[in-house]
């Protein structure tokens, strides 16, 4: 079993070594494109930091063949926990951060884009409620199907809509590509082919510590005696969710608040669309209890968070309650009965 427990921390290693290469990359990518900086934290750096949240449920619905059942509760909880984890721990990461540096920054409550935030909580809220309800009844493959494809749609008609906006002048990138004094290049003038061969390795790294991660949390939860999917709906998000939480707290430091929030808010909005499309095309979409609970915290704490989005400043209490609700979701899986 430590065996299990040691390639299982491993595998996070590589997920969030690939993660962090990835978005460093697709930053550098926005930044030569001319994408503005909404989209850039909402699109590019929210799907990159998103990929291990995709494809840990992308490789256990898709390789389950011989534990389909197993794989099935991995892929699921791994789906619904993302938008818990974003809403709920994430938010109160956020709020240690501007506490933390608050001398550094000179305040504490984030200046926020409030229209690019609650536009993000807008797309999400009713699609995240649509596939929740969706998961208590008895849909038929051809509806699935439809809805998978009806999610692909939205996303994509988000997509458009943040490709639109336009660059803030002035907007810099505050560190350089990783990969760029590989070859003895400028990290802070990188080229078109080092941001090309740096998102590339990130995201195989990604690819690899997915497959392993999901093969060894079913090992895992059957040595130590565990429901997989309860598993999978606590670990999976807690650990592939570092990326957003620390790409925000940097940005945070950094005092581009903006960024930090809109990592997370396009999070939610990618979450609740590609993962979801791929659990409706590749699974029953049946949500147990745990999971219902789980998608239900998540709804009531971005409708916290769009209330207090009033104007452009986001105090540290309301990002503090992301905390309670997630602590509110382990009270209620111990009423359940499941820990």
């Amino acid at each position: 079993m430590a065996v299990h427990a040691i390639i299982l921390a491993l595998s996070f290693a590589i997920i969030l070594a690939g993660s962090e290469l990835f978005t460093n990359g697709v930053e550098w990518a926005g930044h030569r494109l001319h994408i503005a900086e909404a989209a850039v934290g909402s699109i590019l750096a929210a799907v990159g930091t998103a990929l291990p949240e995709t494809f840990i449920p992308a490789v256990a619905l898709l390789t389950g063949r011989d534990s389909a059942a197993a794989h099935t509760a991995v892929g699921l909880g791994a789906i619904i926990g993302a938008p818990l984890m974003l809403s709920t721990v994430a938010l109160f990461v956020m709020g240690i951060a501007a506490l933390a540096f608050r001398k550094r920054r000179g305040r504490i409550a984030l200046r926020v884009i409030r229209e690019d935030a609650r536009r993000d909580l807008a797309f999400f809220f009713p699609v995240f409620l649509c596939l929740v309800i969706a998961g208590t009844i008895e849909l038929g493959p051809a509806l699935r199907h439809v809805l998978a494809v009806a999610l692909l749609i939205v996303y994509a008609s988000y997509t458009v809509v943040m490709l639109r906006l336009r660059r803030l002048a002035g907007a810099v990138v505050e560190h350089g590509l990783y990969f760029e004094p590989i070859w003895r290049g400028n990290p802070l003038e990188p080229r078109g082919w080092a941001i090309a061969t740096q998102v590339t390795v990130g995201v195989l790294a990604i690819l690899v510590g997915a497959i392993e991660f999901v093969d060894q949390i079913i090992l895992f939860s059957a040595h130590a005696h565990l429901n997989p999917g309860v598993l999978s709906l606590m670990l999976s998000p807690l650990a592939t969710e570092l990326p957003e939480k620390y790409n925000s707290v940097v940005w945070i430091r950094q005092g581009k608040d903006h960024l930090a929030l809109a990592n997370i808010t396009g999070a939610m909005v990618f979450q609740s669309c590609i993962p979801v499309a791929l659990g409706l095309a590749y699974s029953p979409w049946h949500l147990t209890n745990p999971e219902l609970l789980a998608g239900s915290i998540a709804l009531a704490s971005v409708v916290i968070l769009y209330v207090n989005l009033r104007d452009s400043e986001l105090g540290t209490p309301t990002l503090m309650i992301g905390g309670a609700a997630y602590a509110t979701f382990l009270v209620g899986l111990g009423y359940l009965g499941v820990l």
